[in-house]
């Protein structure tokens, strides 16, 4: 009878690490190809290019210009008469049917809410204002 049993000695479970950085690189890949980006689309809006004088100042008639302002409160007025939002587009229309060269200056407090200035910008382009010039006070 041997007393001395010899022990087995019991091999270490590994994990083969060889391959995990292919791994975490097709993973990183598949991610990537997969992920849908949101764009967020802002106003359209064709901007003259800069010009460090100033660039050319026109001279207009008073006929050709429409002044429309929206003041602090979010009321807008044209040629300083306070006129509802919902009757601005037909105002326009019959403006730019009298007068086709009619030049449109919109004009946003800087307190009023950045959505009435847009809603205003709205119901110009939807009356067909090819002509807007935006400004603030």
């Amino acid at each position: 009878m041997n007393l001395n049993k010899e022990k087995k000695v019991r091999k270490k479970a590994k994990i083969p690490t060889a391959s995990m950085a292919d791994v975490a690189f097709i993973l990183l890949f598949f991610f990537l190809v997969t992920t849908k980006f949101d764009t967020k689309k802002g106003l359209g809006l064709v901007l003259p290019p800069y010009a460090e004088s100033g660039g050319k100042k026109v001279k207009l008639k008073e006929e050709n210009v429409t002044k429309i302002k929206v003041n602090a409160r979010g009321e807008v007025a044209v040629d300083d008469k306070l006129t509802p939002i919902g009757q601005l587009e037909s105002m326009v229309r019959s403006r730019i049917q009298k007068n086709p060269k009619m030049v449109f200056v919109l004009e946003a407090d800087r307190r009023c809410q950045y959505n009435m200035m847009v809603r205003a910008l709205d119901k110009l382009l939807l009356a067909g204002a090819q002509t807007v010039s935006l400004s603030t006070r």
